[in-house]
């Protein structure tokens, strides 16, 4: 322990709450007219937000319709079955992926409506009908520039599409952000979820760990309330009441 002790990196330098609303607009709405590069950086992100998977998993991922099913309340992935996740055995071989449907229609509100555009189900399924027409691999996510534009995209661009879309939320939220990385959405996605009091299982089960210690030990995002800081506060307003004003 001495020698490889546990470090527990810093909390992510992006905010959940700041960037989950900015796609809700321009310029990544409306899906039917809006850039496809935007199309893909917003359901890239809400694959990843939504499943808490590695983008290695979301690469292996294929757009035919055995593999990728859409149901009433939710859509079922399910990689390609030559795909090898980091850890091979049968817990997390072959692991399907369900992601359900966000407030959908008929909608009640104004509100309603603005949430459904959150809607992953939806995003999948606006995504693969707008490349079909240019698609040359059954991959889900796939090039949209001129030059690779219908060929299965790297590992290392899903990663790019995610980043690009939490910077893009910044920026039309105004504030500055930090390097941020596409592996930081698991820790988002599963410690939002525990925050929300879902049982620590239902959250393992889908982030294919096999072990709570993992998500206690490497995921875990510690939120700090303002009592973290009682201690500090009281040796200021200890010293400041003890102080002479006139001195």
């Amino acid at each position: 322990e001495r020698l490889h002790p546990l470090v527990r990196r810093p909390v992510p330098t992006w905010d959940l709450n700041l960037v989950i609303t900015r796609p809700m607009g321009a310029p990544f709405e409306p899906m039917a007219t809006c850039s496809m590069l935007y199309l893909s950086w917003k359901t890239a992100f809400l694959v990843a937000i939504t499943s808490a998977r590695r983008v290695s998993e979301l690469r292996a991922l294929t757009s035919e319709p055995t593999y990728t099913v859409f149901h009433k309340d939710k859509v079922q992935l399910r990689p390609h079955p030559a795909f090898l996740p980091k850890v091979v055995s049968a817990f997390h071989i072959n692991q399907d992926i369900f992601l359900p449907v966000f407030y959908p229609k008929p909608h009640a509100s104004r509100k309603e409506q603005q949430l459904y555009s959150l809607d992953v189900r939806r995003a999948l399924a606006f995504y693969i009908e707008r490349t079909k027409p240019f698609r040359k691999s059954t991959q889900l996510f796939i090039a949209v520039a001129d030059r690779m534009k219908g060929l299965p995209v790297s590992s290392q661009r899903i990663s790019s599409w995610i980043t690009s879309c939490i910077r893009t939320c910044y920026d039309l939220a105004g504030v500055p952000t930090m390097h941020t990385t596409a592996h930081s959405t698991r820790a988002q996605a599963s410690s939002s979820a525990f925050l929300a009091h879902i049982p620590i299982q239902d959250i393992c089960r889908p982030a294919t760990w096999s072990s709570v210690q993992t998500f206690a030990s490497h995921y875990a995002i510690v939120q700090h309330s303002r009592d973290d800081a009682a201690f500090g506060s009281a040796v200021l307003n200890s010293a400041v009441s003890q102080s002479d004003p006139a001195s």
